[in-house]
């Protein structure tokens, strides 16, 4: 059996702990997922199976959407409700004005600091397992890409807003700089992930209905062609896929006809069925050979 499912996640489990039901369900140990969601947060999480699992980072490199809401006046350690309070401040003289100037500042590139409670790895240690040892974690910072942040609703103190964002882009520490720039602080209260790419929650399968039985994992199991369908293809000879497949490097006699697609560092190689049977890297100059980077 080999995959992706996109999961509806509930809140309350962390993204290893739906692994571990799926790994239950379906009886196989080789099952993973891209894109971690935080324990309270919901929606779309990719689920892989068998020679899926192979595939994660092609994965994790999608654009992302949520809705979520942030409580204004309000600072926790981990830069949401169920953290620690560390800084209360008014809100007195933050409207609906300085809400939307706010927003429209967090539109495009900008750099941005990791919660201390987050996936990001400090010489290989993920930080949320330092912070849980009590250890400091180090200040870790990105550059993200915010191409949509729409305020959909102002109940004071609470804002609820949609955003579309680069891979790589954390929520909670989007709240705590819009907070930050209106001069009073800010964390989430709810988060709710809609898009990763082109997968929406509105196609997901709630993970209780495959636990429960309500819905069978073989009716909503995507193949890996559809997992990769935002890669350029490339389709491989038949006298070459056997070679290829056993770790030897393509070449241009390889290739039956051009890449379809040319945006990206990654190209499917497909055989003549449409199956797709490894991914390449392109080189940085225009006329340099794919080179494999992994063989499903």
């Amino acid at each position: 059996m080999d995959g992706i499912l996109i999961l509806d996640k509930p809140g309350g489990m962390t993204s290893h702990d739906v692994v571990v039901r799926l790994r239950r369900l379906l009886g196989t140990e080789k099952i993973g997922h891209s894109g971690t969601l935080d324990p309270n947060a919901t929606g779309v999480l990719i689920g892989l199976i068998g020679k899926a699992t192979k595939i994660s980072r092609f994965l994790m490199s999608l654009g992302k959407e949520y809705i979520f809401t942030i409580q204004l006046g309000v600072e926790t350690d981990t830069l949401d409700k169920w953290g620690k309070v560390v800084m209360v401040e008014s809100c007195e003289g933050v409207g609906p004005t300085q809400i939307l100037d706010a927003a429209s500042r967090f539109r495009g590139r900008y750099q941005q600091i990791a919660p201390s409670l987050s996936a990001i790895k400090h010489r290989g240690t993920p930080l949320y397992k330092l912070a849980r040892r009590g250890l400091a974690t180090p200040l870790k910072t990105r550059v993200v890409q915010i191409t949509d942040f729409q305020v959909l609703d102002i109940s004071m103190p609470y804002v609820t807003i949609r955003v579309a964002c680069s891979s790589g882009t954390y929520v909670r520490s989007l709240a705590r700089d819009m907070g930050r720039h209106l001069g009073c602080g800010a964390s989430v209260t709810s988060l709710r992930r809609i898009t990763i790419g082109s997968f929406t929650i509105d196609t997901a399968t709630p993970l209780n209905n495959l636990l429960e039985g309500r819905t069978s994992a073989g009716d909503v199991i995507l193949s890996i062609e559809k997992a990769l369908e935002h890669l350029p293809k490339i389709g491989l000879k038949a006298a070459s896929v056997r070679s290829i497949r056993s770790g030897r490097q393509p070449c241009a006699a390889d290739f039956d006809g051009a890449a379809m697609g040319t945006d990206g560092k990654y190209v499917a190689l497909t055989d003549e069925a449409g199956t797709i049977i490894g991914i390449a890297v392109r080189g940085e100059h225009p006329d340099a050979e794919l080179r494999t980077e992994r063989i499903l």
